[in-house]
């Protein structure tokens, strides 16, 4: 268990052809969680590829106190330009400004406080996530490393960029692809069925008893 009451658990993330976990047959130590990847994130009209689309540079590192470091890089592609309202472009060049991921930071454990670094500007929003504005970033450049820690292990949430101007924002959701945040965990309600079952449980005694008096 770590300081927060967590137990530790192996979590796989697949992404992109990545899993999230070590390999197999390495001891405690070896296992430690130190993965990398990328993930695309989508204009305002759907584009997902090419120099219209964001791409998300992640890693998520895990140290021997059971603390998750998870970082970001965005990169903004040679030939982003700012878009009409009709979605054709225009020879204006795009920059991007500002990054933010979802997940509830209230729930213990999810978020490290004060542990969110990078970028100009850093705003921690409770149940929306994280957000970051930075100087902007013009075509074929990336941001700062923006990151935070957490002793929670990753799985897939959603990312979104901005800045002021079409094609803006851009998204995880509905054309883009996710990024690696704290997995929070929401056990499900007990069932009606569930309940019932172990109150039958608990008068068997009861009744096996009632029945030798008679």
């Amino acid at each position: 268990m770590n300081k927060h009451g967590y137990a530790k658990t192996i979590v796989a993330l697949a992404f992109g052809g990545v899993l999230l976990s070590g390999p197999p047959g390495q001891t405690v130590q070896a296992n430690l969680v130190n993965e990398s990847g990328t993930a695309i994130l989508a204009d305002a009209f759907g584009t997902a590829t090419g120099s219209e689309a964001l791409t998300v540079d992640w890693s998520v590192v895990e140290s021997v106190s059971d603390i998750y470091t998870y970082s970001y890089i965005i990169q903004n592609p040679a030939g982003d330009v700012l878009l009409n309202n009709d979605g054709t472009p225009t020879s204006i060049p795009e920059i991007v400004d500002a990054f933010g991921i979802g997940f509830d930071t209230t729930i213990p454990g999810a978020y490290v406080p004060f542990s969110q670094a990078g970028g100009a500007y850093r705003q921690n929003n409770g149940v929306n996530g994280l957000f970051w504005f930075f100087p902007a970033v013009p075509a074929g450049y990336s941001s700062p490393m923006l990151s935070f820690e957490s002793y929670l292990p990753p799985a897939l949430g959603n990312a979104d960029a901005e800045d002021a101007n079409a094609p803006s924002p851009w998204a995880s959701i509905p054309y883009g692809q996710r990024v690696p945040v704290p997995a929070i965990i929401v056990p499900e309600p007990t069932s009606t069925l569930a309940l019932l079952a172990a109150a039958l449980l608990l008068l068997l005694p009861f009744r096996s008893t009632h029945s030798q008096v008679h």
